[in-house]
């Protein structure tokens, strides 16, 4: 069975799953923070501390591993629902992919070996094959879907999906998730009852919608009522405007507040290009810029 994700986190907790639980994993640290600003004490950290190995604990007795090997799982971190996606697996996404890893080229190129080594896996698929596909709510992911299925529809091999649920009980709270990059490990194995087949019917009108997609070749595409469109470079930036405060403000605030309040289901790399748009168009204007970071910089609405 192989297992294919579309994010660089997810496929490491895929790798996690397979053997998880058993117990001996402990908490090394922990973050605290206090509400109204103070240090924490020393007994809000062992309490903390104790609370997390509780939590550890308890993640190892209900642990379900996936089984397989490393090998088996598979990775196509691509950001397909942005720019240009007439060769998903050119020079063009390359070097878009490595100007997101803001210049940790070498970290970048091992990425991109390792998903031209799926794409490759999955091409060699044949009837003899199980593939497992694990998406979830983000558009990158719904993108990454159609493209593995313009790979595998002539494959023949047998494909599912795992979809994963908006939200899931803890005790008395309620755990809402956007990607499979949020999800512990250990509870991987507990979505295999959401497990469906892929008939070659679907999977080749998901091929055909991915080529749609390909020809109209948008700025951006969105999941738009369930269904993955193309859209215009600005869909993002209502929600933008919508953080930005009066006054003078650092963009790592105004990123946090949409990705943590909105949850568009996109990373910040976008975003931030959207911001320095904003810049060039004088929308905003820049107060204080940090050459190094520039989400230290500080800017204000023009």
């Amino acid at each position: 069975m192989l297992e294919l994700c579309f994010s660089q986190s997810a496929r490491g907790g895929l790798r996690c799953a397979q053997h998880c639980g058993g117990g001996g994993r402990k908490i090394i640290g922990v973050i605290v923070g206090c509400d109204d600003g103070r240090p924490a004490t020393r007994k809000e950290i062992r309490q903390a501390q104790k609370q997390a190995q509780q939590k550890r604990e308890a993640l190892d007795r209900e642990a379900i591993p996936l089984g397989g090997t490393a090998a088996d799982v598979l990775g196509l971190s691509l950001g397909l629902d942005m720019e240009d996606i007439r060769e998903p697996l050119g020079e063009a996404r390359r070097e878009l992919l490595r100007r997101w890893y803001d210049g940790n080229d070498e970290a970048a190129d091992q990425d991109w070996q390792e998903t031209l080594e799926s794409a490759d896996r999955l091409r060699a698929c044949g009837t003899g094959d199980a593939v497992r596909i694990w998406v979830d709510h983000t558009p990158s992911s719904a993108c990454g879907l159609l493209h593995a299925a313009s790979i595998l529809e002539k494959t023949g091999a047998a494909v599912s999906v795992v979809p994963l649920p908006r939200w899931r009980e803890e005790g008395k709270a309620v755990v809402s998730y956007q990607g499979w990059g949020e999800v512990e490990p250990e509870l991987f194995g507990h979505f295999l009852s959401r497990e469906e087949p892929v008939p070659p019917l679907i999977l080749g009108v998901m091929a055909s919608r991915w080529r749609e997609l390909q020809q109209e070749n948008a700025p951006l595409r969105a999941v738009v009522n369930g269904r993955v469109r193309s859209v215009g470079a600005d869909f993002y930036d209502g929600l933008i405007r919508k953080h930005i405060p009066e006054g003078q403000t650092k963009i790592a605030l105004i990123i946090g507040d949409v990705l943590g309040w909105e949850k568009p289901g996109i990373g910040d790399i976008w975003l931030v290009e959207r911001i320095r748009w904003m810049l060039s168009a004088g929308e905003l204007r820049m107060v204080r810029e940090d050459r190094e970071r520039f989400y230290r910089s500080v800017v204000e609405r023009a």
